[in-house]
């Protein structure tokens, strides 16, 4: 039988990588998707690696005097859930996610951004570290200063709950219907745990996510130019964000 409290800690696997108070910023930005992390990187000036594992990999640099770290946050619910943990006792204060989302409703369409302010929690990892009542959310402030950002930047944007879900093909109507009921406006695989775990830490967390497709009208938009478009510039806006945030 196991007799130890635990078998892997967010501070142990960061102690296993070499890892030093300090060595990240303040500030990070994330995303599921290398393809934006470069877009990032492209902005940064005297850029390190931080470590490289388990099929993630985080940079730290400056941008704008500013020092930031960047890399793939997860694609789904549990890595998610694994970085922003490492992330958040790594002493990232500022957690800006870059992401993509399914649309629910017709009125949204590919190439907008969802800021997203809370969560509705489908997926399974979070009821480990919290109960059936908690409702995650991003901090109200900064999710106002991103919207405003977001909405000058000549793109149309939607600010609502988004519903995470880990079972991707099994998006019905059974289980999508009573989450737009809820208010729900996009569906996705890493907000629930992304707002969650950074509200434990008492962290400010932020979610900016490009519109992939449409739950809706069934459209599908991952080649559509309007959807590579929308990811530059939610980098953009996320740079944008970062010139906003007072550091010490």
């Amino acid at each position: 039988m196991m007799e130890r409290d635990i078998h892997f800690t967010a501070r142990g696997m960061l102690e296993s990588m070499q890892f030093k108070d300090g060595d990240f910023g303040k500030i990070a930005l994330v995303s599921g998707q290398m393809q934006r992390i470069t877009m990032i990187l492209d902005c940064l000036e005297n850029t390190i690696k931080n470590f490289s594992t388990f099929g993630y990999t985080f940079w730290t640099g400056h941008f704008q005097g500013k020092k930031i770290t960047t890399g793939n946050g997860g694609l789904y619910s549990p890595d998610a859930a694994l970085i922003t943990e490492i992330l958040c006792e790594g002493g990232i204060d500022y957690l800006i996610r870059v992401g993509s989302c399914g649309a629910l409703s017709q009125e949204i369409e590919i190439g907008d951004l969802v800021i997203a302010d809370q969560a509705l929690r489908g997926d399974g990892v979070t009821s480990y570290y919290v109960d059936n009542e908690f409702l995650p959310t991003a901090d109200k402030m900064l999710t106002n200063d991103l919207e405003e950002l977001a909405r000058n930047s000549g793109v149309k944007v939607h600010r609502g709950p988004v519903f995470t879900t880990d079972a991707l093909l099994k998006e019905t109507k059974e289980v999508i219907n009573p989450k737009i009921k809820a208010g729900a406006i996009a569906i996705d695989m890493v907000t629930s745990p992304f707002f969650t775990i950074a509200n434990l830490y008492r962290k400010k967390p932020v979610a900016m996510l490009v519109v992939s497709d449409n739950l809706i009208t069934g459209e599908i938009g991952f080649s559509d130019i309007r959807y590579f478009d929308a990811e530059y510039k939610s980098t953009q806006i996320a740079l944008n964000m970062v010139k906003m945030i007072n550091v010490e």
